[in-house]
């Protein structure tokens, strides 16, 4: 039976909620996954050379592969490839859909295959352009890495364009566990880098990347899918695509060349501002991702609903309750990051005692500076739907861009001999954050007093905020306890740290339910509500 409803889990998900627990569940394990892997690289790192900073060399080799497959696939899956996919496989004409799908991989791939040849036997001359802080012995390693990297598009390519099929015929659990084979190859990368150094790791991607695909073959197999090359150049099934991917495009290139542009002032700070950013950037957008990119991606439908049926009110009052959601769960949140910040980085960076007092103290800096603006964030990702809604695509791209400017100009200032360092990067992509929220907000025309006042009226704003500075106080106690809690069990400093922050989150969010619940607030009654459906 048990082995039977395994195999069940590779075959079609016939119910939305199915999907959905399945894709929340594998987003879940994936990001628990990648913030291990971040912990065992930055560990085996810093055991082997005592520092994080040939990290640096590491993440910048991605950026220009990363940069290209953002540019020809990735603003293709999600703006066209699959909504085009999803409306064939809905006709039940399979020879098309996979003649189609064909035809697509085959085009992709073949782009991607000319892009790569051609970044190949330029990079020597990009490398030194964009990261001129290096040394030359960081730029030629850098290089070294970043041409063997070349090989991960190639795969992600086939991979992503695979998920795209699978999810239009309602297959989920195969392409959910993609992300979890390429964590892990990853991770037993990592672990080897004491014995082979640093580039074991970027064979590690390029196994993990081939993994992402491999998990998937298996169910296009049994779903009929057999490979024939199909050219699509001129095709006018990719001309539509084409089309319908500038604008995502443009948005994605937009963050990659701003990152680019971040990597490259970070060459000139101290060693491993890079490798810092990077591995702070991933910890604060784990719950952005979690939390808030869950909650636009499944209001998106609701969105759209009203405004087919011109139910202005509704939507307004959707948006609203939506924004007041994330203001009740990011407040909160927001404090316990801030609070526990220390505590959170030693035990993600510093685990062992790796890495040095400086490096830590730049990484708590950069992550506090990030964490300020997690709200914001969340609010883009949420906002930003109500306008795809409205089939308005190329404002919230205009808005990005301006967001995207601004950083920049900030990143420019604070970075300055006598500046901010590192934390002056992730300072300014709080600001750029802020100011891309601002922008959707103010052009959306919606009335404040949908954020401020919930569906009775009631001014819920208040009772949030206040709850949050009494749970922040809650927050503060518990770290100044539990320290002598953990000297009790005889625990390291490590364990320590896993301590204080287990305590803190849990009594923290025992008393900001009791608040939640004592003050009736909609949020609380919304999620409890949920929880009472699925139970039953």
């Amino acid at each position: 039976m048990a082995i039977n409803r395994l195999s069940g889990l590779f075959h079609k998900s016939s119910n939305l909620k199915q999907a959905v627990g399945i894709l929340f569940v594998t987003v879940l394990l994936s990001n628990v996954l990648g913030l291990l892997r971040n912990v065992i690289i930055a560990n085996r790192v810093g055991v082997t050379f005592g520092t994080i900073g040939p990290l640096d060399n590491y993440y910048a080799a991605f950026v220009l592969p990363d940069l290209l497959y953002n540019i020809i696939i990735v603003g293709a899956l999600s703006s066209a490839i699959l909504p085009l996919l999803v409306q064939i496989n809905e006709e039940g004409d399979d020879k098309k859909f996979w003649k189609t799908f064909n035809m697509l991989l085959s085009t992709g791939f073949t782009a991607i295959v000319l892009g790569l040849v051609f970044l190949y036997f330029v990079l020597p001359a990009l490398i030194p352009v964009i990261y001129p802080g290096f040394s030359a012995e960081d730029q030629q390693f850098t290089l070294s890495l970043s041409r063997v990297l070349l090989l991960s598009p190639l795969f992600f390519t086939v991979s992503q364009l695979s998920t795209s099929a699978l999810q239009a015929k309602k297959y989920f659990f195969a392409p959910a566990l993609a992300p979890l084979v390429y964590n892990l190859a990853i991770i037993s990368a990592a672990l080897l880098i004491p014995e082979f150094g640093l580039s074991v790791l970027v064979f590690g991607v390029i196994l993990g990347a081939a993994a992402h695909f491999l998990i998937q073959l298996p169910t296009l197999f049994q779903l009929g899918w057999r490979f024939n090359f199909e050219s699509g150049f001129g095709n006018e099934v990719v001309r539509k695509v084409l089309k319908l991917m500038i604008p995502r495009t443009i948005a994605l290139t937009s963050t990659q060349l701003l990152l680019l542009v971040f990597y490259r002032i970070g060459s000139h700070l101290r060693d491993g501002s890079i490798a810092i950013y990077r591995l702070t950037d991933d910890l604060q957008t784990a719950p952005v991702l979690l939390l808030a990119n869950t909650l636009a991606m499944a209001i998106l439908p609701d969105f759209a609903r009203h405004i087919a049926k011109n139910d202005t009110a509704q939507f307004e009052e959707l948006v609203g309750k939506a924004l007041r959601l994330l203001l009740y769960i990011f407040l909160p949140v927001t404090a316990f990051l801030l609070i526990y910040r220390w505590q959170i980085i030693s035990l993600y960076i510093e685990v062992g005692h790796s890495i040095s007092e400086a490096e830590t103290a730049m990484a708590v800096a950069t992550f506090t500076n990030f964490v300020i603006s997690l709200f914001f964030q969340g609010s883009v990702l949420l906002l930003a739907r109500a306008y795809f809604a409205r089939s308005d695509t190329w404002r919230p791209t205009l808005y990005s861009l301006i967001a995207i400017g601004t950083a920049l100009v900030f990143a420019l200032f604070f970075s300055r001999p006598d500046g901010f360092g590192v934390s002056g990067l992730s300072l300014a992509f709080s600001i750029g954050s802020f100011v891309n929220a601002s922008l959707l907000w103010l052009n959306l025309g919606l009335p404040i007093r949908v954020i401020l006042r919930d569906f009775n009226n009631n001014y819920n704003f208040l009772p949030i905020a206040v709850g949050t500075i009494c749970t922040a106080l809650v927050f503060v106690l518990v770290r100044h306890l539990s320290p002598i809690i953990a000297a009790q069990l005889g625990a390291g400093v490590s364990m320590t740290n896993l301590v204080t922050i287990m305590l803190g989150m849990a009594v923290g969010a025992v008393f900001y339910i009791g608040w939640s619940r004592a003050f009736r607030l909609e949020q609380w009654s919304l999620v409890a509500s949920r929880a009472g459906k699925n139970d039953a």
